[in-house]
């Protein structure tokens, strides 16, 4: 596993409901920022794990 990234999370925040990362496993995946594409205009949110800093993005409703 790489060093972490300064700029990403790595603690759960408190009251956080954290889901299980795809690539470690652990109960670490947290919701974290939002953008929106610019060609389809979707809002999308970045999630990362907290453990293994892996990011995951995801349509967000609006």
């Amino acid at each position: 596993m790489g060093a972490k990234v300064p700029w990403l999370p790595s603690e759960i925040p408190p009251g956080a409901q954290p889901e299980r990362c795809p690539r470690c496993g652990r109960p670490a995946l947290i919701p974290w920022t939002l953008r929106r594409d610019d060609r389809t205009k979707v809002v999308l949110r970045t999630w990362i794990c907290t453990e293994c800093q892996t990011t995951e993005e995801r349509p967000e409703p609006e």
